[in-house]
This record gives C-alpha cells, structure tokens and sequence, in this order.
C-alpha cells in the first residue's frame, strides 16, 4: 500500500485549503466525465520524467554475471 503511505504523507502536509480545492476538483472531475473526458486532466502526474541510464543495466548485469559465476541474459 505505498500509494497509501505517498497519500497520507501528501494530505498531511497540505492545508485544509488545499486539501478542499482537491476535493472540488476531484468531484467536478467524477460528475463531468462522461460528457467531457478531459475534466479527468487534474490526475495527469505534472513531473520531469528522468531518462533511463543503459549503463546502469549493464552494470548490474555484470555484476550478476561475476556474482553467480555464469552466463545468462535478460533479455
């Protein structure tokens, strides 16, 4: 349940202000779905997605390799 945990800690440190803006929101987005769907846009995650670091991969995968003493693939 780690959503749950995330939640929690974001609620906790909003105010009651925010918190009852969200809750507008969150029911203006419930009721208007059905006829404009992008009413569901207030869930849209607004972050920078991070690129993926191939090295990264390869490195644990050579790890692995040293570690368990033999060849395999992840792919």
């Amino acid at each position: 349940m780690l959503s749950l945990v995330a939640f929690d800690s974001i609620n906790g440190s909003a105010s009651a202000d925010c918190i009852s803006i969200w809750a507008e929101e969150e029911e203006h987005a419930r009721r208007g779905r059905m006829y404009d769907i992008t009413v569901m846009d207030i869930y849209d995650i607004k972050m920078e997605r991070r690129e993926f670091d191939h090295s990264t991969l390869l490195s644990i995968d050579l790890w692995l390799q040293s570690l368990l003493g033999q060849k395999y693939s992840l792919n």
